[in-house]
């Protein structure tokens, strides 16, 4: 990978900072996460330098002197950003075709489907109404 960006490219700065610290802002991320997953350091590496871009680059100010403090807090935030979400929504594996995941017990038929059987339990009305 080229470090050097021809001037006429790189006006503001933004693509010779990409190219210097995104080998250096991937391995900060990919040491963070719990497996090795190359493909979310990428997807979380991009989605810090896009931060930078919204929140430096895009309003005129370009970062000045040595900018790895700032990527890497972008980059523990995004990092803590994607575990807070994941835990909202993880996705567990399950054989719907088991009895065990029933949420009642079911009884065979003489067509060989199964059918729920009958306990008992009644659900009551919620407000008094009969």
């Amino acid at each position: 990978m080229r470090n050097t960006v021809p001037p006429a490219v790189d006006s503001d700065g933004f693509t010779t900072l990409y190219a210097t610290y995104r080998t250096r802002v991937e391995g900060y991320i990919a040491a963070r996460l719990p497996r090795r997953d190359s493909h979310l350091a990428e997807d979380l590496t991009a989605e810090v330098f896009a931060s930078l871009w919204r929140s430096r680059y895009a309003q005129g100010r370009p970062v000045e002197g040595a900018p790895w403090g700032l990527l890497s807090t972008i980059a523990a935030r995004r990092v803590a950003d994607h575990f807070r979400l994941a835990r909202n929504t993880r996705e567990m594996t399950s054989d719907m075709t088991s009895w065990q995941h029933a949420n009642r017990a079911m009884a065979s038929t003489d067509t060989g489907a199964w059918s729920p059987v009958n306990t008992g339990f009644h659900a009551a009305r919620i407000g008094g109404a009969k």
